[in-house]
């Protein structure tokens, strides 16, 4: 007999990567001089952009996100490489060591100006983001990545459309799902985006905090997981 389709703590874990992507791309948008640190395909197209402009600055921006990123992704393959019995575990805890390192620096120094702190900062959010791309794809929660969401909306709305032609209602739950990240992320950009205007060094600890709390929500769960 399929079991009852309801929410569970890893939902929990989903909604909070949702929300440290979705703080980052605010805070990296609107203080690091409007680049994307966890969303690759609108930083990609911003780097087009500023290349064809001819704008260098903005253009090695971008280009510093993307191999950030790159090598956050990077250093998630090689955990998973050499401890894939707690490699969500061990992803999630790096990525909180760079979400710590940055927010100490904005806290210390304030979002910086353009040069190396603005640099830095660039490639540590898009390094952490890279890390959690890979903690995302070892979650078993089909169709929501936590850290880019033009997917997750294809999902959604291709679901919502399969059960509204074929008639079955059950199949509506990972619509459901999907829907709640997508609501988090939308949420979560909003509150980050208030937060900057009146709570600047609240809004810089948003990332680390909602990752520090999937890591607390991880290791719960993997206490309950059966032995194998």
């Amino acid at each position: 007999m399929p079991r009852t389709q309801g929410l569970e703590p890893r939902d929990l874990l989903l909604g909070l990567l949702s929300c440290a992507a979705s703080a980052t791309d605010v805070i990296a948008f609107l203080r690091l001089h409007q680049v994307f640190t966890s969303a690759m395909t609108g930083n990609t197209a911003l780097l087009g952009m500023a290349l064809g402009q001819g704008r260098l600055t903005a253009a090695l921006l971008s280009l510093l996100a993307l191999a950030g990123y790159v090598g956050g992704a990077a250093l998630g393959a090689l955990v998973l490489r050499h401890d894939p019995r707690h490699e969500l575990r061990d992803i999630l805890g790096l990525e909180a060591l760079v979400l710590l390192a940055i927010t100490v620096l904005w806290w210390s120094h304030g979002f910086p100006a353009p040069g190396p702190l603005l640099q830095l900062s660039v490639v540590g959010s898009a390094l952490a983001m890279g890390l959690q791309s890979v903690a995302a794809r070892k979650m078993p929660v089909d169709g929501v990545p936590t850290v880019v969401f033009t997917s997750t909306l294809t999902s959604l709305v291709m679901t919502c459309m399969q059960v509204g032609v074929r008639g079955r209602p059950g199949s509506l739950f990972p619509a459901r799902r999907q829907a709640l990240a997508f609501a988090i992320y939308a949420a979560s950009a909003v509150l980050t985006a208030a937060l900057l205007r009146w709570r600047e060094p609240v809004a810089a600890a948003v990332p680390l905090c909602a990752v520090l709390a999937a890591l607390g929500v991880q290791r719960v769960l993997a206490r309950g997981r059966p032995a194998s």
